[in-house]
């Protein structure tokens, strides 16, 4: 590797491990979209990480990481999910916000701060319940895959939603959070909503928010 890896670089490869690890094909024009930069700009950084060994990209033009981008990856990852439960547990700042306070974060604690974060926390995942690199997820299905009637448990918010700070705000604001239980009270597929109760208090919630809702069995 030829390039040091700058905190944009970072991003990238952040991104490319979460979408590999929920098993989506990594392409520039989903880079773009989550990045929220233009097709050429992806183009342009990919070919800058593939020189750099961080990336391969095949004759589809399909992204994967190569083992130095995967360290690099689960070790941002790893700072991130750190900086959350600081935020969270240490600094007090309301759950729907660590996210995106945590992206700046992420890319300044050196290897000796990881260390002692890990020994203050032991954690398995993030506060939204995303595992952290190296840790298997649990076993969990979309809440929009649940029954009528059916009680389950929210076993994590995904981390695409995490990137939506009004979204993660309602889903606070409503007790949807890792560990609640809820129970599904109807789904209603012609306006693509379904209302569950929580703490016996119903939330109507679109199906496009709960797919990003993991729930297992209660």
């Amino acid at each position: 590797m030829t390039e040091a890896i700058t905190p944009t670089v970072e991003d990238y490869l952040g991104l490319i491990y979460l979408l590999e690890r929920e098993g989506q094909t990594v392409i520039g024009a989903r880079l773009a979209k989550r990045l929220g930069v233009s097709r050429p700009t992806v183009t342009m950084t990919l070919q800058r990480m593939a020189r750099a060994g961080l990336v391969r990209l095949n004759e589809r033009k399909e992204v994967s990481l190569t083992p130095a981008g995967l360290e690099a990856a689960e070790n941002l990852l790893r700072r991130h999910m750190l900086a959350e439960w600081l935020l969270r547990d240490l600094v007090g700042l309301p759950w729907h916000q660590v996210h995106e306070e945590a992206d700046r974060l992420e890319h300044h604690f050196s290897e000796r701060a990881v260390e002692r974060l890990e020994t203050l926390f032991q954690r398995e995942a993030c506060p939204h319940g995303n595992p952290m690199p190296g840790i298997a997820a649990s076993e969990a299905i979309p809440l929009l895959e649940a029954s009528v009637g059916e009680e389950v448990c929210i076993v994590r918010v995904v981390e695409e939603a995490e990137e939506k700070r009004e979204l993660m705000a309602f889903l606070e604001e409503n007790g949807l959070l890792p560990g609640a239980r809820l129970r599904v009270s109807s789904l209603q597929p012609y306006n693509e909503t379904m209302t569950v109760e929580v703490a016996g208090r119903p939330v109507v919630l679109g199906l496009a928010v709960a797919r990003f809702i993991q729930v297992r069995h209660a």
